[in-house]
């Protein structure tokens, strides 16, 4: 009886054996995938704080650029009246866009202040304003404000130092 005994041991030690590395196996899967699920998360996440900030920082410069041309009465340089007009709009609605993708994978905190810009940068479009330059020194403060608040929030979110 030895005999049957020592085999059914040794079968016993190898379905064991086999369990455990069925169950390593499958733990290792489920950690890279969860690993490779929160990267991703990252990824989109670093995406769309980038496209806002490009957004923003693409308005800051054409508010400059007009704001230069305002004070030294001069033409644009390098680009024309209609281009930096038809930049500043399309900067303007990939910031209302941003909105809906900050809702979903931004903070709430961001998703309010992108609201809250759009919004404030509407009022001033609305607003009667005495001068053009005025009208550049309210947006300037209003997107830098923005910028430089968002991205603070983008550096901890993302863990950036």
């Amino acid at each position: 009886m030895s005999f049957w005994w020592t085999v059914g041991f040794e079968a016993a030690k190898l379905s064991m054996q086999f369990a455990g590395a069925l169950f390593i196996a499958w733990r290792t899967v489920r950690w890279a995938l969860r690993r490779y699920k929160d990267e991703k998360h990252w990824e989109r996440r670093l995406s769309a704080y980038s496209e806002l900030t490009t957004a923003l920082g693409t308005l800051l410069n054409i508010l400059a650029e007009w704001e230069d041309q305002e004070l030294t009465e001069r033409g644009p340089r390098g680009a024309t009246t209609e281009e930096l007009r038809a930049s500043y709009w399309g900067a303007r609605k990939k910031l209302e866009e941003a909105h809906s993708t900050a809702m979903l994978l931004l903070s709430q905190v961001v998703a309010n202040k992108i609201q809250k810009l759009v919004q404030d940068l509407a009022k001033n479009d609305d607003g009667d304003h005495d001068a053009f330059i005025d009208k550049i020194d309210g947006e300037w403060k209003l997107v830098l404000a923005a910028r430089d608040e968002i991205v603070a929030i983008g550096r901890n979110d993302l863990q950036i130092t």
